[in-house]
């Protein structure tokens, strides 16, 4: 323990803040070797900041006996900001509190316990004209913790009040460390409560700004996907979004348009499936007067048309492979030809791709380009339903107000929920969307209940209560029931085409290889006629 005694020169004394409470100290006042305890109990047993600064405070009072007191914390800016004030008014400026700013200044610097027991006498205070205007006669400052100095306790007496005593010294020193940990309480509170505060405000920011670009949810993973999409598309980057059918890629990539620092440009959506085959370079870039039969005239391509804006290549796994290097080229250069053009143009567009195939899966097959898909940019997934359940409540609200006609509005219980809840969801919100629509058009009653849901909802549930013998069950089921799984079976498969075509009922038709006739009668029976084409 260092412990500096120049009381015969300079009638000060500066004690190491890691100095244990000397016998000395104890010799003095039992008392306050209770109250240390006390202090120390308080903080162990219920930590309350108010009650520990109040404890501290009459433990000053009592025990030291100073004229003014005050503990103050160090603000980051160097300044100091009071806790405690006894007989001191620390409303004026810092510069004009009327204390010893040397005393002060110096335990802050040293890091030590200051104890000047004569202070007119110790030439290191000459200078102070703070000691001479107030009449201080004895100082001790000590500092809150310390590497670094969070705060300092300051105590004088003035007048013809006796000096402190260095056993005041040792005691003040010991009752710091209780102050310091108080301080340290309120600082943690404080980044803590900051802390929170600001997470509370991102996370309805972020909430705010999905609303407003119809993506409806609030889970962890949802958030996380939309902010990193976001500053990828303030920063410019390309971006590829991936995701199962019907998780809201779409939506993502018109939030990657509206985010993107480019107000007014055009948002230019391409779905790869749906271009001709034999129009696709065409569709894509462009063509010249002349080019093949059908170019009566000039013609500009997506990426052209997409100039200074965002292009959205969806399902850019079903791009054919002769046009991967064409593609390539423009990600790598921004130039591109037009069909039958000799002349390279240059276009500045940002690109932000999705896709629900593994596109790892097509490298390996040499089906897809590993440089190609090195240059589709950062990935985003997003989250399919069935992993996020407790967005599934606002999206049943969101569906309810969009599909309700009329004034009345419809609650579904909390057993349809779970329901709803437990279910796999193949084709995620886009699926659950149709189960909405289903009841709110057909249910007559204000409460949905179970048994209001479709079919395929239930015998999911009971699949999952039967546990591992469900197979073994499933075997032995009657006709009826066998008709039920067909019907789901083939329900679920009208889903699939339909998502496929992007909602065009011609071309699904011609993908299943049904008459018209049957396949409106098909998608009355299983409530997706009022699913709408694109």
């Amino acid at each position: 323990t260092r412990c500096l005694d120049m009381q015969e020169l300079s009638n000060e004394s500066t004690l190491d803040l890691d100095s244990p409470l000397k016998g000395e100290a104890a010799s003095e006042s039992a008392s306050r070797l209770v109250t240390l305890y006390e202090i120390g109990k308080l903080l162990l047993e219920q930590r309350d900041s108010d009650q520990l600064v109040a404890t501290i405070h009459r433990a000053l009072v009592e025990h030291l006996g100073p004229d003014h007191a005050c503990v103050l914390t160090l603000l980051r800016d160097g300044s100091f900001k009071p806790v405690i004030c006894h007989n001191l008014d620390l409303s004026p400026p810092e510069d004009r509190w009327p204390i010893s700013r040397t005393a002060l200044l110096r335990a802050q610097s040293d890091g030590m316990a200051l104890l000047a027991t004569d202070v007119l006498r110790d030439p290191k205070f000459e200078e102070s004209g703070s000691v001479q205007k107030f009449h201080i006669r004895s100082v001790m400052c000590v500092p809150l913790g310390n590497n670094p100095v969070r705060g300092l306790i300051y105590l004088d007496r003035r007048s013809r009040s006796p000096a402190f005593t260095r056993t005041d010294l040792q005691f003040l020193t010991a009752l710091s460390a209780y102050a310091s940990l108080i301080l340290e309480h309120f600082e943690e509170h404080r980044r803590t409560s900051e802390a929170l505060k600001r997470s509370d405000e991102r996370l309805e920011l972020l909430q705010t700004e999905l609303l407003r670009h119809r993506i409806i949810g609030k889970s962890p993973s949802l958030l996380a996907a939309y902010e990193n999409l976001g500053r990828l598309a303030k920063s410019g980057a390309r971006v590829l979004i991936r995701g199962e059918t019907g998780t809201g890629k779409e939506l993502f990539a018109r939030a990657y348009a509206a985010n993107a620092q480019r107000p007014n440009k055009a948002y230019v959506p391409v779905s790869i499936p749906a271009l001709a085959p034999n129009l696709i370079e065409s569709e894509l870039f462009g063509h010249v007067k002349g080019a093949f039969t059908e170019a009566a005239r000039d013609k500009k391509g997506y990426l052209e048309v997409s100039n200074g804006g965002v292009l959205f290549l969806d399902e850019i796994g079903d791009i054919d492979p002769t046009l991967q290097v064409k593609l390539l080229r423009f990600l790598d250069s921004g130039e591109l030809k037009r069909v039958g053009e000799t002349e390279p143009r240059f276009i500045d567009t940002l690109v932000v791709s999705a896709t629900n195939r593994n596109l790892e899966k097509l490298v390996e097959q040499e089906r897809f380009r590993a440089d190609l898909l090195a240059r589709l940019g950062h990935v985003i997934c997003i989250p399919p339903l069935r992993e996020r359940p407790e967005d599934i409540p606002l999206l049943v609200e969101h569906f309810i107000s969009v599909y309700t006609r009329d004034s009345q509005t419809k609650t579904f219980t909390p057993e349809t929920l779970e329901i709803l809840q437990r279910y796999r969801w193949e084709f995620n919100v886009r699926q659950l969307q149709q189960v909405v629509e289903h009841v709110v058009c057909l249910v007559d009653r204000d409460t949905i209940s179970p048994e209001d849901l479709p079919d395929f909802l239930h015998q999911e549930a009971e699949l999952k209560q039967a546990g591992p013998t469900a197979v073994t069950r499933s075997s032995r089921m009657s006709p009826s029931a066998l008709r039920e799984v067909l019907q789901v079976a083939e329900r679920d498969h009208y889903l699939r085409v339909l998502d496929h075509t992007k909602g065009s009922r011609r071309k699904a038709i011609e993908i299943l290889g049904v008459s018209s006739d049957t396949f409106y009668r098909r998608l009355e029976k299983f409530g997706l006629h009022k699913r709408r084409s694109r």
